[in-house]
């Protein structure tokens, strides 16, 4: 039975309802699949999306460890200065790179590490998508499999 509309509850749901349905139509008018018409699909969508979110962190990932080494496709955000130098020619060269050459461009490494940043957000939340999406696949196979009879 659905709250009454004039309790909190009903109000609140009532909310929720208009906020996903203007959702579903804003999604729709930029293109998303007809499939989000329905409700349990929309519902279904959002959900592995927020286990995706939740699950963030690199190490519950396992598409990480089947790429390899991290250094191959991790984004990097961090400034090392180093030299193929050796000497006083190197370290006055590390100078002027730290000293004179990054204050100068300091707006530009900034706006770039954000960038690689939110990158790497994205790339883990992509990561975290694709690996609830193979364990629902692998699931829907063995139920498939056992209802053949196999």
């Amino acid at each position: 039975m659905a709250p009454e509309p004039e309790t909190p509850a009903g109000i609140s749901a009532e909310v929720r309802r208009r906020v996903r349905e203007r959702l579903r139509v804003d999604l729709r008018r930029h293109g998303a699949s007809d499939a989000l018409d329905d409700p349990a699909v929309l519902d279904a969508v959002e959900a592995l999306l927020r286990r995706a979110v939740v699950q963030r962190h690199p190490g519950a990932v396992l598409l990480t460890e089947v790429l390899g080494d991290p250094a191959a496709w991790r984004l990097e955000t961090g400034l090392n200065f180093q030299t193929h130098r050796s000497g006083p020619v190197g370290r006055t060269i590390l100078f002027v790179k730290v000293k004179l050459l990054l204050p100068m461009l300091r707006w530009l490494f900034e706006f770039s590490s954000e960038n690689f940043e939110r990158q790497q957000r994205v790339n883990q939340l992509v990561f975290a998508c694709v690996q609830e999406l193979a364990i629902e696949n692998a699931r829907l196979r063995a139920e498939v499999e056992r209802l053949a009879g196999r």
